[in-house]
């Protein structure tokens, strides 16, 4: 039986392990080639440069992880049950896929021509949360103090933050770091819970 070839994904399990290890910038085509026992025009078929390999990686993420997510937050009718989900289940998310503190923070600090395409996604993502907040503002639940795309910015930003500190080799602990995100965030915005 012939052996089948690398495949893209292959390649991109080798390179956001790289990334994860060394960093985006410390990572090289070249070490992403001898990692996947790889020539460079095999990874060149692949992805046209680093960037793209990134924004590769990129994308399958927001493929397998963010969408699905977003599609299950947006089928919630009730507000509240809603926002509780998206705090907790983007919370849990940040915390079960380490590459996203790469993903995340590598993208927002180079603007190119991939930069637009990865915030599409990730823009319904704060827009869906946006809303949300509106909406439990007209139906009289959440004070109109509160400015949706602000408090949206500050949610996002508090659960993002995790990726600093949290330590990704030890995954106990993740349902209480994300009740303890909706705990906080009820408070910000209803002022208890």
């Amino acid at each position: 039986m012939k052996k089948k070839g690398i495949q893209k994904d292959d390649i991109l399990d080798v390179a956001m392990k790289l990334f994860l290890e060394k960093g985006y910038s410390a990572t090289s085509t070249a070490d992403v080639c001898s990692a996947a026992g790889i020539s460079k025009p095999t990874l060149y078929y692949h992805c046209k440069n680093k960037r793209d390999l990134f924004f590769s990686c990129h994308m399958r993420s927001i493929d397998k992880v963010l969408r699905p997510y977003i599609e299950k937050a947006a089928a919630i009718k009730d507000a509240e049950e809603r926002l509780a989900f998206m705090i907790r289940e983007f919370t849990r998310m940040i915390c079960l896929n380490p590459e996203l503190k790469i993903l995340i923070h590598e993208t927002m600090s180079i603007r190119d021509q991939y930069f637009d395409e990865i915030r599409k996604p990730w823009k319904r993502h704060y827009i869906l949360l946006r809303d949300t907040i509106q909406e439990l503002q007209s139906s009289g639940k959440l004070s109109s103090v509160v400015e949706p795309s602000r408090a949206g910015l500050f949610l996002l930003g508090m659960i993002t933050w995790i990726t600093f500190w949290f330590d990704y080799s030890r995954q106990e602990g993740i349902d209480s770091i994300a009740e303890a995100a909706v705990y906080q965030g009820f408070c910000g915005l209803f002022g208890e819970k």
